[in-house]
């Protein structure tokens, strides 16, 4: 399946019949079918209302967050994807499950430095998540957190150059929102 964001494709024009047959296709029990729906519904939540049609149907969000824990790396960073364009509207954060965090610092845990780009992209989610202070975290996930990421900043950590270039500059952000009260955008 392929899918190319431009304004006036068919694709674009037709996004909502798009999504409804994207959501049908993730009930398939199929990786790959999985893989490449969300890719697609990944461009698509850039549009309002595809986020909106996706919130509509409990299920979607429900899937894409539970995706966080496959063992599947490109099913993982597909799934943040998706939900990282979902978390940048307010009204849809309250559609997110409360263990998401937790999820999030689990992947960091789970692939660190092993995979600079899905660590990467699960940090643009949990920024997005947490900097409207929408979804409540509990202390002992901030805790873990800070420490992670103080951990995976460290020099002595990692010194693989993607890693410092890509990881760092949203891991520090994050330090000083989890640190702070101050006011932020979605990344």
């Amino acid at each position: 399946m392929s899918y190319h964001n431009k304004e006036g494709s068919v694709f674009v024009k037709h996004r909502g019949i798009l999504t409804d047959f994207l959501i049908r296709l993730l009930a398939v029990n199929n990786t790959a079918i999985t893989i490449e729906t969300l890719g697609v519904l990944g461009n698509l939540t850039q549009y309002h209302d595809v986020v909106e049609k996706l919130a509509g149907d409990k299920h979607v969000i429900e899937i894409a967050a539970t995706l966080l824990d496959s063992e599947n790396s490109d099913l993982v960073y597909k799934a943040c994807g998706v939900l990282i364009n979902i978390t940048k509207f307010k009204e849809f954060h309250n559609k997110l499950p409360s263990k998401i965090v937790t999820q999030c610092i689990d992947v960091l845990c789970d692939v660190g430095m092993l995979d600079v780009e899905l660590s990467t992209v699960t940090l643009y989610l949990l920024w997005n998540v947490l900097y409207l202070k929408e979804v409540k975290r509990r202390e002992d996930e901030t805790t873990r957190l800070l420490s992670l990421l103080t951990d995976y900043t460290d020099h002595s950590y990692c010194d693989i150059q993607s890693w410092i270039t890509q990881f760092h500059p949203v891991a520090k952000k994050l330090i000083v929102l989890l640190d702070t009260n101050s006011e932020f955008m979605p990344l």
